[in-house]
């Protein structure tokens, strides 16, 4: 509790809405709901603390709680209290000091939610007394209104790249009478109305990020104090849940799952590159930076001291200082009943982790779903068993993870399939589920990313190639700079911390280096195969400016790197490795998931060494 009733700023989310209304994606709030879309635009520049002029509106007073300048800060800089915290004495004592807090908890979208909300709601009552004729419109579509959300890994995304509505300097909305209006995109950058003072310059590699200079956020900003705008050239956009330190898992799961946060930090690198996505400490003031579905599928997971499995848990294995470190201070108790700081409850408590999920028995309201997808409503929970496991191969599939597919791509050809060769294991070698068979001459084949996370004291990516120039896959390391005050970042680093990342080469691509190898495919075996994979391959550091830092060549006949112009091995990635895993599908009902087995370790990727590109590389 606070010492005094209503100095804090309780996220309830929109309580007042009398429902609960699906978040849908931003594209198509815009193209199917006018009044939403109009409601969502205005407030969102309302909160930027630049509110856009509209017929019958008197613009509400701005809570310093609810602007943008005080909610993107407490993602990082600039370290102070979030003014709508209003700690206690008692809350205060633990070393606070406004030069040294610490804060790395994200922004939840339900704090800009509930803000555009009630400033909708304020809105569109003014609208509606002002024009009587369109009562109902704006009043209802209030009340449906929650914050919209861009699916960086729907399919589509990879042809239709970054939606235009995020960079356009122009939005078209919906004015009273049904009349379109050109406004000013408050989604396109945020302004600043002052420069914090614990903002700093960053000189790496040649290339400047101005944060004291720059009057506004950029994505992928010109190496100049006075940029002319974003870079649109540079945007571009790239199933297993947990976080690129793969610090809470079973042995078994270490080569078979990815990281949906090795997604996120993409997303970070490829939008923001050398403005203020690309760096976590100044992330959160970009208008792009605001998963539900994991827990729909695996309902017996959660995050605890470690995560839970059917009742075990599996405890942490790096070192990251404590759970929840905010202005200095570890909070009690961690897991589930961890606090969230500095995010209050109506009777001024904190809310906790528990309080975050959908499903559990006593589920703490939200007022807010999302749309169905793929039959899937991520606040009901799943019937059986069986529902949530063809929910989970209809999203595999969705989002081109469809080994059955591929397997049979070269049926009937009259070609034998590239991998007809390679051995995978036949009944009664392994234990497969009920039910389950092996998908004869088929393999996975993955790209296991262990790299060092504070390597050039920022964020970086690692990128394979094909060819020297075709992109294959990418992993972000999304860090802190060296001298940033966050206090468990400093831990990481003097712990050696190790982000790791997965790369699925596709099968397609496996199929085109084995076939334009020339090698006679009937005499094919796992050693050739992986031979072939690693010499095609080629690998790059980069900074997210996209200037190389370090580079290495794929395959066991190329000549080691000279010590003299060798990558230190401060670095270097801790591995770069192939994997592969055979595939087994069900035998009599083909919409359950696919099950991977007889993982396999193969060749490091990049035996020859890592050569240095840049001076920052070499020393």
């Amino acid at each position: 509790m606070t010492e005094n009733a209503g100095d804090y700023y309780p996220i309830t989310g929109r309580k007042t809405t009398g429902g609960v209304f699906d978040r849908i994606p931003v594209e198509e709030l815009q193209a199917t709901q006018p009044y939403q879309w109009s409601l969502f635009i205005l407030g969102y520049a309302w909160i930027k603390d630049t509110p856009i002029p509209f017929p019958g509106v008197a613009q509400p007073q701005l809570k310093a709680a609810e602007s943008l300048m005080e909610v993107g800060g407490i993602h990082g800089r600039p370290y102070r209290e979030y003014a709508g915290d209003h700690r206690t004495s008692a809350e205060a004592k633990a070393d606070y000091s406004l030069t040294d807090k610490k804060d790395t908890d994200p922004v939840p979208s339900r704090l800009l939610q509930q803000a555009i909300g009630e400033y909708a709601d304020n809105i569109a009552q003014q609208i509606e007394n002002m024009y009587p004729q369109e009562a109902g419109l704006w009043v209802n579509a209030a009340k449906q209104l929650r914050f919209p959300y861009w699916d960086w890994a729907d399919p589509k995304a990879e042809t239709s790249g970054f939606p235009s509505l995020f960079y356009d300097d122009q939005l078209s909305i919906t004015a009273p009478g049904s009349k379109t209006v050109s406004v000013p995109n408050p989604l396109a950058f945020f302004k600043f109305p002052y420069i914090p003072e614990d903002f700093q310059d960053i000189t790496r590699n040649g290339v400047t990020a101005y944060f004291t200079k720059w009057p506004q956020t950029y994505r992928h900003a010109a190496n100049s104090p006075n940029p002319p705008g974003t870079n649109i050239d540079d945007l571009q956009a790239y199933d297993e849940f947990s976080n690129t330190l793969n610090e809470s898992r079973r042995e078994m799961d270490y080569s078979n799952m990815g990281s949906l946060e090795g997604v996120h930090n993409s997303i970070h690198g490829a939008i923001g590159g050398n403005g203020h996505m690309g760096n976590p400490d100044y992330a959160g003031f970009d208008p792009f930076f605001y998963f539900a579905l994991w827990e729909w599928c695996y309902t017996d997971y959660w995050m605890n001291e470690g995560y839970t499995h059917d009742g075990q848990s599996y405890p942490w294995t790096q070192a990251r200082g404590t759970y929840s470190q905010v202005y200095n201070a570890a909070l009690e108790p961690t897991g589930e009943n961890g606090l969230l700081v500095p995010f209050r409850n109506e009777d001024g408590s904190y809310w906790t982790n528990e309080q975050t999920r959908f499903l559990t028995p006593n589920v703490y309201p939200k007022y807010y779903s999302y749309k169905e997808f793929l039959g899937i409503k991520v606040d009901i929970a799943a019937s059986s068993p069986q529902e949530r496991d063809e929910a989970r191969a209809r999203i595999a599939k969705y989002y081109s993870v469809d080994p059955q597919a591929a397997a049979g791509a070269h049926a009937g050809t009259g070609a034998p399939p590239p991998l007809a060769h390679v051995p995978v294991p036949g009944v009664g070698e392994v234990d497969l589920p009920t039910n389950f068979k092996s998908i004869r001459g088929f393999r996975l084949f993955l790209v296991l990313v262990r790299l060092p996370e504070h390597a050039f004291g920022r964020s970086y990516n690692f990128q394979v190639f094909y060819k020297e120039n075709q992109l294959v896959g990418n992993v972000t390391v999304f860090t802190r700079e060296d001298n940033s005050p966050c206090k468990a970042c400093a831990f990481r680093r003097d712990n050696g911390a190790v982000v790791r990342g997965v790369i699925s080469l596709q099968p397609s691509l496996v199929n085109e280096i084995i076939v334009n190898s020339g090698i006679d495919r009937s005499k094919n075996t796992m050693e050739i195969t992986t031979g072939l994979i690693t010499k095609a391959l080629s690998g790059k550091l980069l900074d997210l400016s996209g200037r190389v830092l370090a580079s290495a060549s794929g395959g066991e006949d190329v000549a080691a790197v000279p010590a003299g112009n060798a990558a230190t091995q401060r670095v270097q990635p801790v591995e770069i490795s192939l994997l592969s895993s055979a595939v087994a599908e069900h035998a009599d009902d083909k919409n359950k998931p696919v099950y991977f087995f007889d993982w396999k370790p193969h060749n490091s990727l990049f035996p020859s060494g890592w050569k240095a590109e840049s001076q920052e590389a070499a020393h």
